[in-house]
């Protein structure tokens, strides 16, 4: 997460702010495509990005993301 936003050269022009790093084993067929896709339904709620920006520590950032992929 980016307080500030940071230039990401996206479409928009606009700064980014959340940023989400997938690791998963090699032999893990679609794993990670899997979790990109309940991130990106996750994101669609304007309600989750403002509570992740809102977050004071990791710990924080950790329970809005389990709590909002347990409501998928």
């Amino acid at each position: 997460r980016s307080i500030n936003g940071l230039d990401f050269d996206s479409i928009d022009e606009q700064p980014a702010y959340l940023f989400f790093l997938l690791l998963a084993p090699e032999n893990s067929a679609g794993m990670h495509l899997t979790a990109l896709a309940r991130i990106s339904r996750m994101l669609k709620n304007g309600n989750f990005r403002q509570r992740l920006m809102g977050a004071k520590s990791r710990e924080e950032i950790y329970k809005i993301i389990i709590d909002m992929d347990e409501e998928l």
